[in-house]
Order: structure tokens, then sequence, then C-alpha cells
């Protein structure tokens, strides 16, 4: 059984270790591989990924449906979104979306039963000071959760 943030930790774990994306990331000012679990401020390394979860849903079918004896358990649906950020420019931004988009191809997280295919969206900034460029990736998925 898992919640949300051993999912999201899955995720940041796996794009961490992920070869190709430390070769396009490189590493922030503390030395670290860019992927954050929070939004970015302005003293955030570029590029980097940051991983949230946007919704959560809970489903049971009905009473004791998901009951084995000793344990409740839950379906749970979430929508993790994963953001591309680069200062440098829109190519910079694309190639860290497929490096994403690869990488969690070849990498089931932990506790996930079903992955939707992404939806990709692009959130870029050119106005902003300095300007950011930006693609959000969401995953829908599901997992179960003993209640």
């Amino acid at each position: 059984m898992t919640d949300i943030a051993s999912i999201k930790s899955s995720i940041i774990s796996i794009l961490k270790n992920d070869s190709t994306l430390q070769n396009v990331l490189g590493r922030d000012r503390e030395g670290n591989i860019p992927v954050y679990a929070s939004y970015i401020t302005r003293k955030t390394s570029f590029p980097c990924v940051t991983v949230m979860d946007i919704t959560e849903q809970s489903e049971v079918s009905g009473f004791n449906d998901s009951y084995d004896g000793n344990r409740k358990y839950s379906w749970q649906y979430a929508v993790i979104q994963i953001d591309c950020w680069s200062a440098s420019g829109p190519s910079e931004r694309d190639n860290l979306q497929v490096a994403v988009q690869k990488c969690l191809l070849n990498n089931t997280p932990a506790g996930v039963l079903y992955c939707h295919e992404p939806i990709v969206t692009v959130l870029d900034e050119p106005d902003a000071k300095p300007p950011l460029w930006r693609k959000s990736i969401r995953y829908h998925v599901m997992y179960v959760l003993e209640v």
C-alpha cells in the first residue's frame, strides 16, 4: 500500500537517478540534481524540474468491497504534475520534457498501479524578468491506499 507522498518521492528519485536527465539538468548551487518537490522561487537554479500532486480523490465501490478481513483499502486517483523549467529558452525546456517522459516511460514509480498517457501543456512566461520557459506534464495515476 502507498500514499501520494510516497509516489511523489518515488518519481523524484527516479528522475534524479536518470543519467540522461542528469546531463540535461546539471547541478544546482548546492551540488544537487535540480528536481524539486515544490514550486520554484526566484532563488531556484535553472534548468530544473518540479513534481507536485494537484488533485487526489478516493473511490470505494461499496461497503467492505475493499476489505480483506483485517484492513480496508481505497482506490486512489491523483494527478501528478511535473514541470520542466528553463531560463535559456524553449529548446532547453523541450529537451527536459522529452528526457522526463522517456525516463518515466522506462521506470514505473513504486506503488503506482496505472498511469494514463501524459497531457503536455506549454506555460511559458516570456514577459517575466528573467523570461521563464516551462512545459507542464500531467500524469493521471491510480494506486491503493490502506484506510
